[in-house]
């Protein structure tokens, strides 16, 4: 018999075969909005890092899901990194977060593999609208 697991706030049997998250998120206000909100369409969370290595590491070992990157990261470069991740990875759908969205870094961040740009702090509907494209 498999392992299932149970979501006691909703009283729920999740389902194993339910999507997947990474999120790379420097912000602990932000997770935590993220995480409720990914729980709530009933999204795994696969874990939260705040250095990219540890993040790119987690999408290794799980080859499919959604990667929830924070443009403010230290050390990273979301241009150089964005089309890194998608040629490795093609089995994750990323979507950026910031703090100053334009129309510009939003073509930018499609056009090099993002499935989406959202604007930070999180709104919990936002994301879950986004998230809705990939069912």
């Amino acid at each position: 018999m498999a392992v299932q697991e149970f979501d006691f706030s909703s009283g729920k049997v999740l389902d194993p075969k339910r999507k997947q998250a990474i999120l790379a998120l420097e912000s602990d206000a932000d997770a935590e909005v993220v995480k409720e909100a990914l729980r709530k369409i009933s999204y795994k969370v696969l874990g939260r890092e705040t250095d990219i290595r540890a993040a790119l590491e987690l999408i290794r070992n799980n080859k499919v899901g959604v990667l929830l990157l924070d443009s403010d990261l230290p050390g990273i470069n979301v241009r150089e990194l964005l089309p890194s991740i998608k040629n490795a990875f093609p089995g994750f759908n990323i979507v950026v977060l910031s703090s100053s969205v334009t129309k510009e870094l939003l073509s930018e961040v499609l056009r090099l593999g993002a499935m989406g740009l959202l604007v930070k702090p999180v709104q919990a509907d936002a994301l879950e609208k986004l998230l809705a494209k990939l069912k």
